[in-house]
């Protein structure tokens, strides 16, 4: 997973291949991570699947967190 992302430079729209590259994921994974997370593809104005940059952004702060937790446990 990228360890950093400027919020303020993404786009309004990431198709999915767009958003399994800049969050350095497989298809099947960034699939099993939205159910996870309750994030939904949208279609946009052209007919493509993908995320809005809220979703992105969920997804991104939800897979750090869960990365960070583990290493953060106190009762390791």
């Amino acid at each position: 997973m990228a360890q950093f992302i400027d919020y303020f430079s993404l786009k309004e729209f990431y198709t999915i291949d767009e958003t399994c590259e800049l969050l350095d994921m497989e298809k099947q994974a960034l699939k099993e991570k939205c159910a996870r997370y309750d994030v939904t593809p949208r279609r946009n104005e052209i007919g493509e699947y993908g995320f809005v940059k809220y979703d992105v952004r969920k997804l991104h702060n939800a897979l750090y967190h869960e990365g960070r937790a583990a290493k953060d446990d106190p009762w390791k």
